[in-house]
């Protein structure tokens, strides 16, 4: 919405992109892209055991990678993978959504 509005604007810095935020909606895409940047890497130090010790249980991963309007997801069994899946799908309802207003 903001970049429709024309509130954000992008620039390249050497090689580093620059965004450029006016407005309401553009202050609230920066917000919500640093919130987002903070918590990954607050998950990534949480989730570390802090003596270096396996868990007793198994663990399962998955992830998706939106490309576009094509969600490619991974997981490591089949339940989380079917979680993913189900998740990429809602994400793209609502950006679907989102875009047809």
């Amino acid at each position: 919405m903001a970049w429709e509005k024309g509130e954000v604007e992008l620039y390249l810095f050497l090689i580093f992109p620059v965004l450029k935020a006016d407005g309401v909606y553009g202050a609230a895409a920066l917000l919500l892209a640093f919130a987002t940047m903070v918590l990954v890497l607050f998950a990534l130090f949480a989730w570390r055991s802090p003596d270096d010790t396996k868990p007793e249980r198994g663990t399962s991963v998955g992830g998706v990678i939106m490309i576009g309007p094509i969600p490619i997801v991974l997981g490591s069994d089949r339940r989380t993978t079917i979680i993913a899946l189900i998740l990429a799908l809602v994400v793209l309802m609502i950006i679907i959504l989102l875009l047809v207003q």
